[in-house]
């Protein structure tokens, strides 16, 4: 019992005793499998050849004597003693005497012979070794006589089974004549010689073999008697070699009664010679070996059995130790063996340990990156803040008593960015951002990256003492790369703006406000722009601002003449002179350029009756959004041709236009008037109804009367949502005086009644 729960409480030890013991088992049983089928294949195989071997010597024995009995038959059929008494017509008895006396010793001298007769056709007679001199007398009782006389086609130079009642196996004559003549010579040969022999043979071989005899080509055995079921191994026979088979080997018949039959037939006589044997006597030597077999695998099983516990104990006591180690080291509640193997109990034992110290490792490191991202924006926004004390607390990366250089990374179309991506998803690109930037810089040189505001970031860089042209060739080699897989990754482009090298980090701050100053020329530059000193020095220095007086000029009598051409082209003149100005003094121009366009405008609104009407606060709005000139060049381009296009708008269309928004705030205005109508609306307009109706579908697709309609219920919707009227107020208050035509209206638009409305609003409420 102690060794039982000894295995059950160790789960672990448990499956290792099991599987090695079912892989031994499986083992043994595919070995066992193979090793019975093997030899039950192996066994019929041996017995096939032994079988084959002992018909094959029967076959040779038959062959022999056949060809020498049918030598003997060839010359004694040519002998002159058997000429002359197949042809004599009267018979001499003396020199009969001597003619037979002749070939009684021809039969003496053959081991095989027992008898030849001579079958004179003239005279019915026959002349035999073993008869008297009596004609009619063929020496064997009168079988001759009748196969003769029974036969129209006798075979000649073969054996063939002449029967009697007396003896058990027939005697085998064969025959050779002359057709001519039909005098017959018959040379019988002795029985005994072949089935005694057959019968001495399966009388030795009794329980061993079976029983070995001969058939003819239909099946039929040639002895009287057989032990075998005779009826199916003549129609097996009969099946086999008229399919052209000359020998085979086959188990049939089924239970008790299934044997194995072995034959082989023999072409110089049309014989088959056959051996059937009871299955059971070989299944039986077959068991003997399977029992011992099967005895020996038990044995080795269970010494396997045994092996396996004390092998598996020796793999599991490493295990035990170390479960005992951490078992000891957990708590005791979390230790519950009954339900976990031991490496289950192992592993999550060293995966709540790693876990604690990932998690340690994790604050650690979260801890040290927000220090150094909190001392990092301290030093960048005031370089006074920081204490030497507190900048040596922190672990940089890089030394800040070496030369220093600060750099702006600026996102590009950050306003899409910022509207099209989740709080999750700016959290990751930043950080991936700040990962590959710091990850390609410090291949060349020691760096600190650090996320400041929403749209940029800024990188401090130690480059040493390398030369100021050296430093910086490398590192707009870097930063086009950096530029590059940003971009091919994650589809962002990035503006770069570099500073000028510094000696003490005292100076960041103030470096990091001019490097942020010259990111605005990307205005210029375009996106994805790498901005150093040297390529904004003369636009920084250019502080002085005064619009071009030949632009506005220009610019004006290009729009009030409606010339495209010269437009675009006094535009380009004045955006490309805004390349070389400040930043601040482009921005201005930008605005001053929207102002004059919104003063001529005004201008030429005040001298025609036809209005040009432009939402210059949307384009005020669209192009400080911009973030480089030319999309702002192209809102210029867009303004001119939108006063063009209401300048050379058609007076008359115009003025129905003018008509349409009319009628649409008439109806807006007294939708309450229950005698609002087209026609009312027209006679207010003092105009024809037709003209009217025609004007407003026109320009709306709508009749007015379903514009009336539209704007009613819209009305109604409203008040059903805000107020607590009842449904017949309400249609009141729109213009309605017929409850079910409204019901039937605010149906059809809606999809159902005012009441189910209300009623769905409360519930969802």
């Amino acid at each position: 019992m102690n060794f039982i729960r000894l295995y059950k409480s160790r789960k672990y030890l448990l499956k290792l005793l099991l599987s090695i013991t079912v892989l031994m088992v499986a083992f043994l049983s595919v070995s066992t499998t193979l090793l019975f089928y093997n030899s039950d294949k192996t066994m019929l195989q041996m017995q096939q050849q032994a079988e084959l071997k002992v018909l094959s010597q029967i076959k040779y024995n038959i062959d022999y004597m056949h060809d020498t009995v049918k030598n003997i038959a060839v010359s004694t059929f040519f002998d002159p003693d058997v000429v002359y008494l197949s042809n004599i017509n009267v018979m001499d008895m003396g020199e009969l005497a001597q003619k037979l006396n002749r070939l009684e010793k021809t039969v003496s001298n053959s081991s095989f012979l027992q008898n030849i007769t001579i079958y004179n056709a003239k005279t019915g007679c026959y002349y035999s070794t073993l008869s008297s001199l009596n004609c009619q007398d063929d020496g064997m009782n009168g079988v001759i006589d009748e196969y003769i006389h029974s036969q129209k086609n006798i075979p000649v130079l073969t054996f063939v089974p002449l029967y009697t009642n007396k003896m058990p196996f027939p005697s085998l004559a064969m025959f050779i004549y002359d057709n001519v003549s039909e005098s017959k010579l018959v040379v019988t040969i002795k029985p005994s010689w072949l089935f005694d022999n057959l019968a001495n043979m399966n009388k030795t071989s009794e329980g061993i073999r079976g029983s070995i005899f001969i058939t003819d080509k239909s099946g039929i055995p040639l002895m009287a008697e057989q032990q075998s079921d005779v009826a199916s191994i003549e129609s097996i026979i009969r099946e086999k070699v008229s399919a052209g088979i000359t020998q085979d080997y086959l188990v049939h018949g089924s239970g008790n009664a299934k044997s194995i039959l072995s034959f082989m037939s023999s072409n110089k006589n049309d014989w088959v010679i056959a051996s059937d044997q009871p299955y059971k006597i070989v299944w039986g030597k077959l068991s003997k070996m399977r029992v011992i077999s099967f005895a020996i695998i038990i044995v080795f099983l269970i010494l396997s059995i045994a092996g396996s516990l004390l092998i598996a104990y020796r793999l599991y006591r490493p295990i035990e130790n170390l479960l005992n180690q951490v078992t000891g080291i957990r708590r005791k509640e979390t230790d519950d063996r009954s339900k976990l193997d031991e490496l289950k109990v192992i592993s999550t034992a060293y995966q709540d340990a790693m876990h604690q110290l990932v998690k340690h490792e994790s604050e650690e490191h979260t801890n040290r990156d927000a220090q150094k991202t909190y001392a990092l924006r301290r030093l960048i926004s005031d370089a006074s803040l920081p204490t030497q004390e507190e900048m040596e607390q922190v672990n940089w990366d890089m030394d800040f008593n070496q030369g220093l250089r600060v750099c702006v990374l600026l996102m590009d179309d950050f306003a899409e960015f910022e509207s099209k991506t989740s709080d999750g998803e700016k959290r990751l690109y930043k950080f991936a951002i700040a990962n590959i930037t710091k990850e390609l810089i410090s291949k060349s040189a020691n760096c600190e990256v650090v996320p400041m505001g929403n749209d940029h970031f800024v990188l401090l860089i130690s480059d040493g003492n390398r030369s100021h042209s050296d430093d910086m060739t490398t590192l707009t080699h870097t930063l086009k790369e950096l530029q590059q897989t940003i971009l091919q990754y994650y589809s962002l482009s990035i503006t770069v703006s570099i500073g000028e090298k510094v000696d003490r980090y005292q100076q960041i701050s103030q470096q990091y406000g001019h490097v942020l100053d010259n990111s605005n020329y990307r205005m210029i530059f375009g996106k994805g722009s790498i901005i150093t000193p040297d390529l904004v020095g003369h636009n920084n220095d250019n502080i002085t601002f005064q619009f071009p007086i030949d632009a506005v000029k220009k610019i004006t009598e290009a729009l009030k003449s409606g010339q495209e051409k010269d437009f675009q082209e006094h535009l380009d003149q004045l955006f490309q002179h805004m390349k070389v100005m400040h930043y601040n003094n482009i921005m201005y121009a930008i605005l001053h350029l929207l102002a004059l366009v919104e003063n001529i405008v005004r201008e030429m609104n005040s001298r025609t009756v036809r209005q040009v009407s432009l939402d210059f606060k949307r384009y005020v709005q669209d192009t400080m959004k911009q973030e480089t000139l030319e999309p702002i060049y192209h809102v210029f381009l867009d303004i001119f041709k939108a006063i063009q296009k209401q300048r050379t708008q058609d007076v008359k269309e115009q003025s129905n236009q003018i008509l349409t928004d009319t009628i649409k705030e008439m109806i807006e205005e007294q939708y309450k008037d229950l005698n609002l109508s087209m026609q009312s609306i027209a006679a207010a307009m003092k105009l024809s109804s037709a003209h009217v109706s025609k004007q407003f579908r026109l320009h709306e697709s709508v009749s007015i009367s379903e514009y009336i309609n539209d704007v009613r219920l819209g009305k109604a919707l409203q008040l059903l949502e805000t107020k607590d009227y009842s449904i017949t107020r309400i249609m009141e208050m729109v213009g309605y005086n017929n409850e079910s035509y409204f019901f039937k209206l605010f149906k059809k638009k809606f999809g159902i009644t005012p009441k189910e409305y209300r009623f769905k609003t409360v519930v969802q409420e």
